[in-house]
């Protein structure tokens, strides 16, 4: 089937954070503002492995390959 796709969430986390303003007007709420951007987007890409790891596990199962089996040969996807 597809494979895995996996995203380091350290390095998605300093690339978000590296395009990211802030509009802030001290360095201490600036500093808050980019650790805050900095978390989300590095649970972000956690919760997305662990989404991607759990959706990867359930492809490779028969029932789901007998399912998708079943429905292409309903004809709506071809």
């Amino acid at each position: 089937m597809k494979s895995k796709m996996r995203i380091d969430p350290e390095k998605f986390a300093y690339t978000v954070i590296s395009s990211y303003s802030s509009d802030k007007d001290n360095a201490e709420a600036v500093a808050k503002d980019h650790l805050g951007v900095f978390l989300n987007a590095y649970f972000l890409a956690e919760k997305f492995n662990t989404l991607e790891a759990q959706l990867a596990e359930k492809a490779e199962s028969k029932d789901f390959k007998a399912l998708l089996a079943k429905l292409m040969d309903t004809k709506l996807f071809g």
